[in-house]
């Protein structure tokens, strides 16, 4: 977006309420603004006048020669919409509204058509490093009145938040941990411009190596998509903090911002579907952030953890472990190789004990050990495990750790078990490396460093989307359950298999067409008002020729029994499936980002084990396939102690199949095919039941 210049090189800036007492806040707003980077003249406005800060103050906005581009907001609620009517009429273009309490209608209507854009109400503003500081926060001032860092090797990283308070926390911790910034944003109640607006700005500008987010709800959700495959296309990942998950933090993000979060299920599949890492606690944040940042990119599933303590070490494989990166067992060639750098008490295996020796004697055996890590092919990274508490520890080994670093391959993690003083954490930045404050920390950076690039190499061998094969068939159906002949039309669009059914009004023609099937047979009864058949004594199972016409009495009674006012179109006779493994297939329609395809195992893993996964549409087979491998029953489809593996193929296809529908058919709200029968390897699959609820056609989804 053209206009998001406006707010990053403004030709000047006007702070309306400013104030001359820079501890306060609104004196501080313009402190801010004048010792950052910005070269242009940042101009100061109060209704007395006077003289503010040492320079002249307009009593109004209309008073500045040639006027300003970008407005900085921060007097009462109440007399924003005048101060932005003010803006409109000097020909501004942007608006930082700090402001909380506003009339919203009031200030929608003070903009009018004039094109103005703004931020806000209620938010903490904005720092872009290497620029402006449109912002009162004090971690802010504190970073302005320090000597800035010179260039360190690695990926700059924006935070982008629509909490004010955290977006300026999680930039100052980070400080504290020697990630390097391109810009603090945050979006407040996001009135008009909304976090995706800078996501996407930061994209485009492509300053930012990593972008991290917290986000309490998105306020046009459809749009995050293309946003999120922006940067998936450019390589920067992203890293967010969704809160909503527990029914209090949902109630929590309501009364904050305005913003109603979706399902949080929906949020999971779609980050899942786009490569963003989705992290829960400040630590996990920094930590993938550092990492990202910091370090070769590449897959890890294997590390070596190097220590000058033994219980260290075991602590910090245990916790790689946990995070699914294993710490094995290095060759005998490589440990014989390392045992040479390695006191006889100390151990080449992995973890690699090479004691306080190795430090202490220059820290020539510890660099040389790490180098003949970083050329072997039997691990992926290094977690470097010593003290660093004693200042100046990494500087004396700055000669031989900045080589190593410069052509590192791999990412070299360090982290001290005694607390470890900020001189040394710095000094590692300073090399290209980093420390982390924690193992969990080292095993958090390790596991973004590997979803990132798993994901972007299935991002790039990817294939085309295509539109669904079959044209949306069910436009014109009513809301509500279908039928059954619409339910076979729908199914039979889509090559959805199912078992040779009949629909049948009576007990001599239920005879007849179980005959033509074959026994034994199932009968259901079809009502669009009964939408769980079983509980409504509608079903009878394995049924042979003597009881079919006895069954159709019994469940036809059951059902007007059950509910008398119901509409009964027959009695479905549907040849009985043998038993194969049990899958659950579905569309859910989310109201943040439209349809999601869930897979789930079938029977008693749905109900106890709560087996199921979630994924947006188009899914490839391909992709189906990686769904489906993340079943907790996924290895039993695989085939286990003897039995057969299912069909996967066939099963991939069918879930291919149904992420059609559900792009094509958008106003089918639900759809259960269950149960889905899986047969062995090269015998398919079919689906048993189904259950399909037309809504309103609302169009959009992926």
């Amino acid at each position: 977006m053209d206009v998001l210049s406006s707010f990053f090189t403004p030709a000047s800036i006007a702070v309306v309420g400013a104030a001359d007492d820079p501890s306060k806040l609104r004196g501080k707003l313009l402190k801010l603004a004048k010792d950052s980077a910005y070269p242009g003249v940042v101009h100061a406005v109060h209704p007395r006048g006077g003289t503010i800060q040492g320079q002249a103050a307009y009593t109004s906005l209309s008073e500045i020669p040639g006027g300003a581009e970008l407005v900085l907001v921060a007097t009462p609620g109440a007399t924003v919409p005048g101060v932005v009517r003010e803006a409109v009429a000097a020909g501004a273009k942007a608006a930082v509204i700090l402001s909380s309490g506003v009339d919203m209608a009031d200030l929608t209507d003070a903009i009018g058509d004039s094109g103005l854009r703004y931020m806000g109400p209620n938010t903490e503003g904005y720092f872009d490093l290497a620029g402006i500081a449109s912002t009162f926060a004090a971690v802010v001032e504190e970073a302005l009145s320090q000597n800035r860092a010179a260039p360190r090797p690695g990926r700059k990283v924006s935070i982008v938040s629509q909490s004010g308070g955290l977006g300026f926390c999680l930039f100052g911790r980070g400080l504290s941990e020697n990630l390097d910034f391109q810009s603090v944003i945050t979006t407040g109640n996001e009135g008009d411009l909304e976090s995706l607006d800078f996501v996407d700005h930061l994209l485009d500008q492509g300053e930012s190596g990593v972008i991290v987010m917290f986000i309490e709800g998105l306020k046009n959700p459809a749009r995050f998509a293309s946003v999120a495959a922006k940067a998936a296309d450019k390589g920067v990942p992203i890293v967010v903090m969704k809160v909503g998950r527990s029914e209090a933090g949902q109630r929590a993000a309501v009364s904050h911002t305005a913003h109603l979060t979706g399902a949080d299920t929906a949020y999971d599949a779609v980050f899942d579907r786009y490569g963003v890492i989705r992290v829960f606690d400040m630590e996990e944040m920094l930590a993938a952030a550092a990492a990202l940042a910091r370090f070769p990119q590449g897959r890890v599933a294997r590390a070596a953890v190097v220590s000058t303590s033994g219980g260290a070490g075991a602590w910090a494989a245990d916790l790689l472990g946990a995070a699914s990166i294993d710490v094995p067992v290095l060759s005998s060639q490589l440990q014989a190789s390392l045992q040479e750098f390695i006191p006889e008490f100390g151990s080449p295996a992995n973890p690699v004990d090479v004691t306080a020796q190795a430090v202490e004697a220059g820290g020539r055996p510890l660099v040389k050990v790490l180098e003949r890590l970083q050329h072997s092919d039997e691990i992926d990274a290094i977690v470097v495990n010593m003290g660093l508490h004693k200042p100046g520890r990494v500087k004396a080994l700055a000669d031989l750790l900045g080589p190593l670093y410069a052509g590192a391959t791999k990412p070299i993690l360090f982290h001290s078990h005694i607390l470890p003083h900020p001189e040394n954490m710095a000094a590692l930045a300073e090399l290209g490396g980093q420390g982390f404050a924690s193992f969990r920390g080292c095993a958090s950076a390790l596991s973004a460093l590997n979803k990132h690039a798993a994901f972007l190499a299935d991002w790039k061998a990817r294939a085309p989307v295509l539109a669904p094969a079959a044209a949306a068939v069910c436009n014109d159906i009513a809301p509500g359950i279908l039928n059954e002949l619409q339910t076979r039309l729908l199914l039979s669009a889509y090559s959805i298999p199912v078992p040779a059914n009949a629909l049948v009004s009576d007990r001599a023609a239920a005879l007849a067409q179980a005959r033509g099937m074959g026994f034994p047979v199932v009968l259901k009864i079809q009502s669009p008002d009964i939408a769980h058949k079983t509980e409504a004594g509608g079903v009878a199972l394995n049924i042979g020729e003597s009881d079919v016409e006895a069954a159709f009495d019994r469940i036809m009674a059951s059902a007007i029994a059950y509910a008398p006012d119901a509409r009964i179109e027959g009695v479905l006779v549907q040849k009985m499936m043998p038993k194969g493994h049990e899958i659950v297939i579905g569309i859910t329609r989310d109201p943040d980002f439209g349809p999601l395809v869930m897979l789930g195992s079938g029977g008693i893993y749905l109900e106890v084990l709560k087996d199921v996964v979630f994924a947006p549409p188009p899914i490839s087979t391909e992709a189906a396939k990686t769904l489906i491998g993340r079943l907790k029953t996924a290895p039993i489809l695989e085939g286990v102690r003897g039995e057969a593996a299912g069909d996967l193929d066939a099963l991939a296809a069918l879930i291919s199949r149904v992420a059609d529908l559900a792009r094509a058919e958008d106003n089918i709200d639900q759809l259960d095919l269950n149960p889905v029968f899986v047969y062995p390897a090269g015998e398919g699959v079919v689906a048993v039941d189904a259950l399909a609820v037309a809504g309103q056609p609302v169009g959009g989804g992926h």
